[in-house]
């Protein structure tokens, strides 16, 4: 079976991305030059903690990325930025497609999740842009179209089915810090946090860089990330953490 993104998800990623488009090359024509670009496809194996609260009661709890690797479907990452001068745009993205069955004694529930993580932001770099630091702002969106299927696990019956879908927009702002060791290795720092529909959602990441190539233009970059998201639906609150090892592939043009 094909699997899509809902329609006013894909909408809102497409729009984003033309915005970022349109302003980047707004910015390489007020400089009067070439724009420059990078798009890096990177890997995040995060452990995920959980906690839910809902009026007096807490569940918590911790998933290892082994486990979550064996419920995805499909899952996407990348970060584009194209810019001139002091001022460049990004957008980052992260898609993921899972699903899981659990079953108890009587009672067997399939669940269906869909995550999209979309940052876009404008970047001011006081120094130009191969200047070590830069600050940015934007916007955060976060969507989840969550969906629960209940069978009888004696015929398969299915019993009842529910679904949530929610999405949260959030201003964003954060910095980033790179410091070149030598002429192929760099340590970049990156930060920020976002408030909005979300009671708040922090990121911090640190980063190696190893630059490749006789034109020193590409890089690998490895290293770790953390992440922090908060929402509230009602009376339930959840808090979300992830953390782990992140490594990509940097491609300049």
């Amino acid at each position: 079976m094909t699997k899509q993104l809902p329609k006013s998800r894909l909408a809102v990623v497409a729009s984003v991305i033309c915005m970022v488009l349109a302003f980047s090359t707004e910015v390489s024509a007020a400089e009067g030059s070439t724009m420059g670009w990078s798009i890096t496809p990177y890997v995040w194996a995060p452990t995920t903690s959980v906690d839910l609260s809902l009026e007096d009661t807490n569940i918590g709890g911790e998933i290892d990325f082994k486990d979550i690797i064996d419920t995805v479907d499909m899952a996407f990452m990348v970060h584009a930025e194209g810019g001139r001068g002091q001022w460049s745009a990004f957008v980052d993205l992260t898609y993921v497609d899972a699903s899981d069955t659990n079953e108890r004694a009587l009672l067997s529930v399939d669940v269906r999740s869909k995550q999209i993580m979309l940052d876009t932001a404008v970047v001011w770099w006081p120094g130009g842009i191969d200047a070590p630091l830069s600050l940015f702002g934007g916007v955060r969106y976060t969507g989840f179209d969550d969906r629960y299927q209940f069978r009888s696990i004696a015929d398969g019956t299915v019993l009842a089915s529910r679904g949530s879908d929610k999405d949260y927009y959030d201003v964003l702002f954060g910095l980033r810090y790179a410091h070149n060791f030598s002429d192929r290795w760099s340590l970049r720092g990156y930060g920020d946090a976002s408030f909005g529909d979300s009671d708040g959602t922090f990121l911090l990441r640190a980063l190696l860089a190893y630059t490749i190539g006789k034109q020193q233009q590409n890089q690998f970059v490895f290293g770790y990330q953390y992440k922090e998201m908060n929402f509230k639906d009602g009376e339930l609150k959840t808090e979300l953490g992830l953390s782990g090892p992140v490594a990509g592939f940097e491609f300049r043009f």
